[in-house]
């Protein structure tokens, strides 16, 4: 499902299975050196998640159908892609930008200008989150300043590790470690809020259900950044998880090979999952969470929530490979357990809001027969476009 910028240079996007599920999340934007050449066919790039690139082109293969469409993909050495930002705070400069593998430009904060220092360079606003900052794609392998020194003059390069940290403080899932592949759902992910969803486009692969959810489902999960703690929550962490860089990655969140576990309250009864952790760094990370259990948000018309604010959660894992930290599990393995805490971004409960005063709002019965019409006639269009196939 694509969603082009208003520069028609780019959009963060996902490619979904049948069932309505994410395949992969990407970056499509306009290839500007194929589209300057004599060729009249446009040309894309697609930025996604290079472990998931054999499933990906597989994917695209198997629908492409008769289209003259062709597919390769691309030598590390051909692109680079990065990560561009304004950072307010004094002591790391103005800005950053970092490489990376994995609206309108001019009105984000420090986008303007980026556009003219390359025929080759292409990109698009990042709207996964706001004030997130630029996507830019450069051609071979040289040092962002190479192509932007002006605009890059008095910043500092950040890690790809500081680029995590920022992205998951602001809830910010990506690649298919975090938004698990025939798992996730696109709103569950926030595509929605990110602008990844054009819910007037027909016809493409999981439209129906993704369709349906916006307008007769209810949304109980999202994903959210959640700070990690041993025992008791750190002082100052009220309105979002703080990043400490003195807890060492692994010490709190789980190794990078451990995703999807369980989210369950502390205390002697369980109860059902109150969702899944989906990735951590040192005392942050991302979960997904059940909105009223976890947190505040009220999604029901009566407004009611199972949350209470002293309530706590935790996740639980196998950490015999650990040397130290871990309880004696049963089995004598040692039983690591890390309690967890999740936030809404302002953004996000702004979101929410709006849509749950828009549902109160509705007509259940009127809504009902728009869904019921909408889905017979994309039924209706699935059987023309097999008749043609066939014929």
């Amino acid at each position: 499902m694509v969603k082009q910028s208003a520069e028609g240079k780019g959009s963060y996007v996902a490619f979904l299975n049948s069932q309505g599920r994410i395949l992969n999340d990407a970056f499509i934007y306009l290839d500007l050196e194929t589209n300057g050449s004599s060729s009249a066919d446009p040309g894309w790039l697609i930025e996604a998640d290079a472990a998931e690139l054999p499933a990906l082109l597989k994917h695209l293969k198997r629908h492409k159908l008769r289209a003259k469409l062709q597919l390769r993909a691309l030598d590390p050495t051909e692109r680079t892609v990065w990560a561009a930002w304004k950072n307010h705070n004094v002591q790391h400069g103005d800005g950053r930008w970092a490489a990376h593998s994995m609206g309108d430009s001019a009105s984000e904060e420090g986008g303007a200008g980026w556009g003219a220092a390359g025929a080759n360079i292409t990109g698009c606003v990042d709207t996964r989150a706001p004030g997130f900052g630029l996507r830019l794609v450069t051609p071979g392998d040289a040092d962002l300043r190479t192509h932007f020194a002006r605009q890059l003059e008095g910043t500092e390069e950040a890690s790809l590790g500081s680029y995590t940290v920022r992205r998951m403080l602001r809830g910010v899932a990506e690649g298919q470690t975090e938004i698990l592949r025939a798992a996730s759902l696109p709103l569950e992910c926030n595509m929605d809020l990110a602008q990844a969803i054009d819910f007037r486009k027909g016809c493409y692969v999981g439209q129906e259900l993704t369709i349906r959810t916006r307008h007769t489902g209810v949304v109980r999960k999202r994903i959210l950044p959640v700070q990690l703690y041993a025992d008791s929550l750190p002082e100052g962490v009220s309105e979002g998880p703080v990043y400490d860089p003195s807890v060492a990655e692994g010490l709190l969140a789980p190794p990078a090979g451990v995703q999807g576990l369980d989210i369950s309250r502390v205390g002697p009864s369980k109860g059902r999952s109150a969702g899944k952790f989906l990735a951590g760094v040192g005392n942050v990370g991302l979960a997904l969470c059940r909105l009223e259990m976890m947190t505040d948000v009220a999604l029901s018309a009566e407004g009611a929530t199972q949350f209470t604010p002293d309530r706590e959660f935790k996740i639980s894992w196998d950490a015999t490979a650990v040397e130290e930290g871990g309880l004696e599990g049963a089995e004598g393995g040692k039983i690591r357990t890390v309690k967890v805490k999740a936030f809404v971004p302002p953004w996000t409960r702004e979101y929410i809001a709006s849509g749950t005063q828009q549902a109160r709002a509705r007509d259940p019965v009127r809504e009902g027969q728009r869904a019921r019409e909408l889905a017979e006639r994309l039924a209706a269009e699935e059987e023309e476009e097999e008749d043609a196939r066939l014929h």
